[in-house]
């Protein structure tokens, strides 16, 4: 019977999670990121315009791919632009997903001027189907690196801002909070629009915690616990993570985190629109030093990520963390559905970790 592509509905979540949960990141953490109960209504939750498609061969999902659009900034203008994920087949599948036709059958309703995907930098075969040019179809372009710091409470990090004011945001704080992030990301390509706190996709207020002069917010930043809806779960161990893991109670004292054992969720909680005024690399350090003591009270552990140009990266290349790098890429839909190319600057990007 042939493949054929149909959109998914909640009855498709058991098959959406085989495939997602069936192909771990490789290297001495082995670990997938899956959206536990179901990944249907843990996209759906995204975006109220969230696109998952599906392909089948009888009845048994074989292939999955979703699109999540949001209001964005790209270089300064809000734009709807789809991040593409979860492009992916069964692992032991060994025929051929048609993903043009994927890409076809969902361009209408996700309706979005730029389209954007993370790949893990080790998945070279990926990257190189995804940037082949072919006329008249969509192909990948490189932006920039990614990488995703999971850090523990116990790292050490320095306080160079020791007179400026740390403190958990209030109600009353929504106006400035809002007026202060607009500021700092509307020129960055990939932070979202936001008009209010609170709903589906975005953390409230009281997630905030800001760093203060006065009564001018210098940074801030949220805790946003994502559990419900998408998980990191350890497979396995090798190599020298392996032989770490007999000395857990030491090197969590030593600014490392602690390993989680194999089968078990990662005990973490995202540290989300994270930005300071004039991207001072000084009030970035200062305020990871305060948040880790707020993270410890719940967590174990915080995860964050930025773009290779990103002057975060500067601090948090110096802590103590476990990383993971992927490339992200700019899906061009130009030569495909004659849609405009929007031309932006690759590197002056602020890419939401907790969004991907």
């Amino acid at each position: 019977m042939s493949i054929h592509f149909s959109f998914a509905t909640r009855e498709d979540g058991d098959g959406i999670l085989k495939i997602m949960e069936g192909d771990a990141a490789k290297g001495d953490i082995q670990l997938f990121y899956t959206r536990r109960p179901n990944p249907v209504d843990s996209m759906l939750l995204e975006s109220d315009k969230t696109v998952i498609g599906v392909f089948k061969k009888n009845d048994d999902i074989v292939g999955t791919i979703a699109g999540i659009p949001r209001k964005m900034y790209i270089d300064g203008k809000p734009q709807t632009v789809c991040y593409v994920t979860n492009m992916k087949k069964l692992e032991d599948f060994k025929g051929n997903i048609n993903w043009i036709q994927a890409f076809n059958e969902m361009y209408d309703p996700l309706d979005s001027s730029v389209y954007y995907c993370s790949v893990v930098k080790e998945n070279t075969g990926v990257l190189a189907m995804l940037q082949k040019k072919r006329p008249w179809l969509p192909y990948a372009v490189d932006m920039d690196g990614y990488r995703t710091y999971i850090i523990s409470t116990t790292a050490k990090v320095k306080n160079p801002c020791e007179d400026l004011k740390f403190r958990r945001a209030e109600d009353s704080d929504e106006v400035a909070l809002l007026q202060f992030l607009e500021s700092q990301a509307r020129e960055k390509s990939f932070f979202p629009v936001i008009e209010r706190f609170g709903s589906g996709d975005l953390p409230k207020v009281t997630d905030f915690y800001i760093l203060t002069d006065g009564d001018v917010i210098m940074a801030a930043g949220a805790l946003w616990d994502r559990s419900d809806i998408k998980q990191y779960v350890v497979q396995s161990y090798s190599g020298r993570v392996a032989a770490l893991r007999v000395l857990n109670p030491l090197i969590s004292r030593l600014g490392y985190i602690r390993i989680p054992k194999e089968g078990s969720r990662a005990d973490f909680t995202f540290l989300s629109f994270f930005l300071a005024k004039g991207d001072r690399t000084d009030l970035y350090e200062t305020f990871l030093f305060h948040i880790k003591k707020e993270v410890a009270k719940t967590h174990q552990m915080f995860v964050l990520g930025t773009n290779e140009h990103n002057p975060k990266r500067q601090v948090l290349d110096k802590i103590t963390s476990l990383k993971f790098d992927t490339e992200l890429e700019e899906v061009v839909m130009s030569e495909f559905r004659g849609a405009k190319k929007i031309e932006f600057d690759y590197k002056n990007l602020e890419v939401e970790c907790a969004l991907l």
